[in-house]
């Protein structure tokens, strides 16, 4: 016996179609898509398939063609749940799959709206990505961090091929799990990357991995000049503090910078972040460096500029003061034109973005902006273009350069905008 469509084509009796699943729970949110994945099979041909959630108004039919029969099919089918349920909600998804016989199965299937989609949190990371240690007799690297996840954790995984690290700590469930561990190093020059990979415990496993550059190196490969104190935050301002170099060479690095008062006090950092684990300052041998989160400041004397030299493999600096003789540029109409705060734009004969020279230093000019947490473009303009600098990555402007960088900022609001045009410098300090 078999069995006719509607067109009037006859089919021979066939064994009844099949619904696979991986699992027969679902999970979402409310306000969140999901999709309902099935493979669905029949020796002879697939006619229909029905999912249907009353309580979603879902009715939804997919019918298979037939004029070339369909055995295997993947179901990717992807609905949002409703924004007004709720996260205690549970609901039947009904499927219904008839095959060109007329055999007709059903699965059911259950969605909860409860799911967990955040992947766990890293918090407390040490070493900071880029690290870099400076070669000594016994090398040896700290590794510490914590991590979190609402759901639980299930594991996390600890790699770094150089050394051959290869940990999996299997955990059970716990929400807040910390490590802590030093491993040996080679006394030679290397860049390891280390990778800390945390996984929970839902159904539908979220992972976070993140990777930590450290590099042991017998000279500091970067160096940032800080003019706070100790303690400070140097993660609340945009650009510019700490200050970048301005010249390497074999780990001897050249600094122009300004002090804006007698007496100003500075120190080299070995990260840009963070005073730890490399602020250098002074020793108590005249014109040595001490490289120690404790050191005391290095002074600059009186207010002015200064070209200032640190060499990181023998530990010393000099510093010199100088008068510049560079162009001034304290034009009244040099504005700012770009991207990414209010009132930007690229007119540069803009008038509400105009920058206002320094009382006190003619190479220094500023205002306010308000940043708007998104991609920032900076040039720095005469009108009609004829004069300007671009705004590069560490707070580096170039004078009548091509690169226009849109650069990725995460915070909002009020800023000062500062730029030196004799050390080519600026700052983007938050008010």
């Amino acid at each position: 016996m078999g069995c006719s469509d509607d067109e009037g084509i006859s089919y021979p009796t066939s064994d009844a179609p099949e619904i696979k699943v991986l699992r027969d729970e679902l999970y979402s949110n409310p306000n969140r898509k999901f999709v309902i994945k099935a493979d669905l099979k029949d020796d002879l041909g697939l006619k229909s398939l029905k999912i249907v959630i009353p309580e979603f108004y879902l009715d939804k039919e997919i019918v298979f063609p037939t004029d070339t029969l369909v055995t295997e099919y993947e179901l990717a089918y992807e609905f949002l749940a409703p924004k007004d349920t709720k996260n205690e909600d549970v609901y039947k998804v009904n499927l219904a799959l008839e095959d060109v016989s007329g055999n007709v199965v059903t699965k059911e299937l259950t969605l909860h709206l409860d799911g967990d989609f955040n992947a766990p949190n890293f918090s407390n990371v040490s070493p900071q990505d880029g690290t870099v240690q400076l070669l000594e007799s016994k090398m040896e690297l700290s590794l510490s961090f914590k991590v979190t996840d609402d759901s639980g954790l299930d594991s996390v995984y600890v790699e770094e091929p150089i050394l051959g690290i290869m940990e999996r700590i299997k955990l059970n469930g716990e929400k807040e799990y910390s490590f802590n561990k030093t491993y040996s190093l080679p006394s030679k020059p290397e860049e390891y990357e280390l990778k800390i990979t945390a996984i929970d415990n839902f159904v539908e496993a979220n992972r976070k991995t993140q990777k930590i550059k450290y590099i042991v190196s017998s000279e500091m490969v970067t160096l940032f000049l800080a003019d706070v104190p100790k303690g400070t935050d140097l993660t609340a301002d945009v650009c510019g503090v700490p200050m970048l170099y301005h010249k390497k060479s074999n780990g001897i690095f050249t600094f122009k910078y300004y002090a804006d008062c007698d007496n100003k006090e500075i120190y080299f950092l070995g990260q840009e972040s963070a005073f730890e684990p490399h602020c250098f300052g002074v020793s108590e041998e005249n014109g040595k460096l001490l490289n120690s989160p404790s050191a005391a400041p290095i002074v600059l004397p009186t207010k002015g500029y200064y070209e200032i030299v640190a060499n990181t493999k023998e530990q010393t600096y000099t510093v010199t003061s100088y008068i510049p003789s560079s162009a001034v540029h304290d034009s009244p109409d040099i504005t700012v034109c770009g991207y990414g705060f209010e009132g930007a734009g690229w007119d540069p004969s803009n008038k509400n973005c105009l920058l206002t020279p320094d009382a006190e230093n003619p190479y220094i000019l500023g205002r306010t902006l308000i940043l708007n947490e998104t991609q920032l473009n900076v040039t720095i303009t005469y009108p009609g273009w004829s004069k300007y600098w671009r705004l590069l990555e560490n707070g580096i402007i170039d004078y009548m350069g091509s690169s226009q960088p849109y650069l990725k900022v995460n915070q909002k609001g009020s800023y000062k905008f500062i730029i030196d045009t004799e050390i080519a410098r600026a700052k983007l300090l938050k008010e």
